[in-house]
């Protein structure tokens, strides 16, 4: 994203853990320059009525104000870019905050490539939505919601090391923490993706979050 300098974020979501780990994601995103977190979308609406960030991105389920709640909020302050940044795909969640100003909308298991798109495509004036996204609105996805099972229960290594990947350390640092080697956390990290039946760090974040794997 050479193109874009000094990139301010502000991004609101109220699991800790994810948005640390979701922070520090953006943060490795060249330009992005400095990322804010916020516990609710309230507070993040509060801290913009001081100073317009050049993006927000907001999770739809929140306490208080959701995701949508506050796009409405952020819309009577100006046009500046706001993604959602949500494991709902209903599609007529997604059409309610496309409707309502969101320049963007995609799923928190996404791919590092796809969070550094869609970043660049509101910052040039775009609407970004994901192929998955656009799958669910032309009815070719599933919104409903599938039950959630390990397909192997986790090792207390496992465990131990799921709990500092969703606080957002890499692999070296995990392997500093625990005297083993990156490349033993490597394994272990692909281990829990398989037994979690994901592809992806982010989504292996969530639904351990989300599953209360980790709290």
């Amino acid at each position: 994203m050479s193109q874009y300098n000094n990139v301010e974020i502000y991004f609101a979501d109220d699991h800790e853990i994810v948005a640390r780990s979701i922070a520090n994601l953006l943060s490795s995103i060249d330009g992005v320059t400095h990322v804010t977190t916020f516990n609710n979308g309230k507070s993040l609406f509060l801290e913009c009525n001081t100073r317009i960030p050049s993006l927000a991105i907001l999770d739809m389920e929140m306490p208080g104000w959701s995701g949508l709640d506050t796009l409405k909020k952020l819309r009577e302050l100006g046009s500046f870019p706001v993604l959602i940044l949500s494991m709902n795909d209903e599609k007529s969640v997604i059409t309610e905050c496309i409707k309502s100003g969101a320049n963007g909308y995609l799923n928190k298991n996404c791919s590092i490539k796809e969070l550094q798109e869609a970043i660049e495509s509101v910052l040039e004036g775009k609407t970004y939505l994901s192929e998955e996204i656009k799958k669910i609105l032309v009815g070719m996805g599933s919104t409903q919601p599938s039950s959630f099972e390990l397909t192997e229960s986790l090792t207390d290594k496992e465990l131990e090391v799921l709990k500092l990947v969703c606080e957002g350390l890499s692999s070296k640092e995990i392997g500093d923490k625990l005297f083993l080697s990156s490349r033993t956390i490597e394994t272990h990290k692909n281990n829990l993706m398989k037994k979690f039946n994901v592809h992806t760090t982010g989504k292996l974040i969530s639904l351990a979050i989300k599953n209360k794997i980790i709290k």
